[in-house]
């Protein structure tokens, strides 16, 4: 398998986890708009509504934030960046990206520790018997695809540095 492979594989799996953020939204605002409408008609509140929202919001910035930089979909303040050389943006690019991996590899090992110790002590929240696990392993896969996907942007610009270079 090449890298070209490699990188095409890597965008349809951000994709297909970005769909399923979208049916984690979807099933939240269902969630919301059923658990109003029965606490306010017949004032019986969906037990567990404030939880299984919580968990489907660490579903849905966890599924997207991998696709989000795949796609330069994030805030980006450009003002003052716009105005150097194409040269000296890059660098900028390269230390942004850099800086991000090293916090983004630190939320995914701290997340996956997490995961672990809620494994081991059984975590769940006292209204609804689902552990917590689960959804703290899912938060430390999607920062590890956006470590996957960060990598994959300060290799291309250092790599695109090499070829500007030798063609010198």
């Amino acid at each position: 398998m090449n890298i070209r492979n490699l990188v095409n594989t890597m965008g349809i799996f951000s994709y297909v986890l970005a769909r399923l953020g979208c049916l984690a939204l979807f099933l939240m605002m269902g969630l919301t708009v059923v658990d109003v409408f029965m606490r306010h008609a017949f004032n019986k509140p969906i037990l567990g509504s404030f939880e299984i929202t919580r968990y489907l919001i660490v579903i849905l910035i966890f599924a997207f934030i991998g696709h989000a930089q795949s796609q330069k979909s994030h805030v980006n303040v450009d003002i003052f960046v716009n105005a150097f050389p194409k040269k000296v943006q890059a660098l900028i690019d390269l230390f942004n990206y850099s800086v991000s991996l090293i916090l983004m590899i630190l939320v995914t090992w701290k997340g996956f520790e997490k995961a672990m110790e809620s494994m081991a002590t059984g975590d769940s929240p006292m209204n609804l018997p689902v552990p917590e696990y689960p959804f703290v392993f899912f938060l430390a896969f999607g920062c590890g695809i956006m470590c996957i996907e960060l990598v994959r942007d300060v290799l291309r610009i250092i790599f695109k540095k090499l070829r500007e270079e030798s063609r010198l």
